[in-house]
């Protein structure tokens, strides 16, 4: 029962012990699929695959898939993930309404 809290507020405002290292690394707030895409590295046409897929003529796809081999043909722009037998395809600009799936965890 455990609430989820940001580490900002759970540790570094509650502890008098903390201490700063400078550091020039970059930083994305990933918080849906689109920005996971934008933060792994992708082939020329923008594809970024995790798992067995294959990709024709794509450009800007997204395939991450636990198991079950993904063929995309001809797409752009899309979101394509397999996880657990749940399976999610959606437009990169589709990608900030996940949530709203009923069978979307926040937890």
């Amino acid at each position: 029962q455990i609430h989820s809290e940001s580490v900002d507020y759970a540790v570094m405002e509650n502890t008098d012990r903390a201490a700063m290292v400078p550091a020039a690394m970059g930083w994305s707030d990933i918080g849906n699929w689109e920005a996971l895409h934008e933060a792994r590295a992708r082939d020329a046409a923008g594809n970024h695959v995790t798992g067995p897929a294959e990709l024709i003529d794509c450009r800007n796809v997204l395939v991450d898939s636990d198991g079950p081999r993904v063929n995309v043909i001809g797409l752009e722009n899309v979101m394509i993930v397999v996880d657990q037998g749940e399976i999610l395809v959606t437009s990169a600009a589709g990608a900030q309404k996940v949530g709203k799936l009923h069978g979307a965890s926040n937890q």
